[in-house]
């Protein structure tokens, strides 16, 4: 049952997930198991370029170095407000074979230019963007101000979509990587778009819905956004 102590809980072991991540890299790894490896390999090494979409589910920090076991990386994020909070994420985060990028013009020519040399791209698309750069769309039935970055990418791009979730095996039991690959194209409408985009975290959410993080204030509107729909 999902209490509010239950996610208080598991919030807790996610921040703990991230620690481990970040200080315990190589044994982090090794506590990974991941369902699809061989496509998850052949789509990292093939050359082409992928789009790998994440939420802030289960132990989503380790996500990025998967991929960079098999091929480079680039990572966007949102910098956290404090510096220092941003240097010590910077720093815990460093990988031989991912770069992290801002959220921000010179962060999305470098997201596409890792595309274009067949490289592995990572985005958490549940992160609430900045105005102007989403929509309004339903996730668990609710508005929440979507980033419609992934989609226009997706667009100019035409490689694979894999959306990503890391499933945490209790506490210090690791990992389990669940991936879904999109067979179909985005709707031609960029509400419809994004929905159906919340709809493939909603699936993966809900076969753990605790290990979400809830307290992300996913339908917090932009200073500046437009309302969202009444209905």
């Amino acid at each position: 049952k999902l209490t509010p102590w239950r996610v208080a809980a598991e919030s807790g072991m996610m921040f703990a997930d991230t620690l481990w991540i970040w200080r315990h890299p190589k044994s982090s790894i090794e506590k990974v198991s991941i369902e699809h490896l061989d496509q998850v390999i052949e789509l990292s090494k093939n050359g082409k370029g992928l789009i790998v979409l994440a939420s802030h589910f289960g132990g989503f920090e380790i996500v990025p170095r998967i991929f960079a076991e098999h091929t480079r990386a680039t990572v966007m994020y949102r910098p956290a407000r404090k510096k220092w909070v941003n240097e010590l994420m910077l720093k815990s985060r460093k990988h031989s074979e991912i770069d992290f990028v801002e959220a921000n013009i010179s962060g999305v020519r470098q997201i596409k230019r890792a595309l274009v040399k067949g490289e592995v791209v990572g985005l958490l698309a549940d992160q609430v963007p900045s105005v102007g750069d989403g929509v309004w769309a339903k996730f668990f039935n609710q508005y929440a101000y979507t980033t419609s970055f992934p989609i226009k990418l997706a667009r100019q791009a035409n490689v694979a979509i894999l959306f990503v979730g890391a499933e945490r095996l209790g506490l210090g039991g690791g990992w389990l990587i669940k991936s879904r690959l999109m067979t179909e194209t985005f709707p031609d409408c960029l509400v419809d778009a994004c929905t159906e985009m919340n709809q493939s975290f909603e699936k993966m959410i809900l076969s753990k819905p605790h290990q979400y993080m809830w307290s992300y204030n996913r339908y917090k509107r932009p200073v500046g956004a437009e309302l969202p729909p009444t209905e």
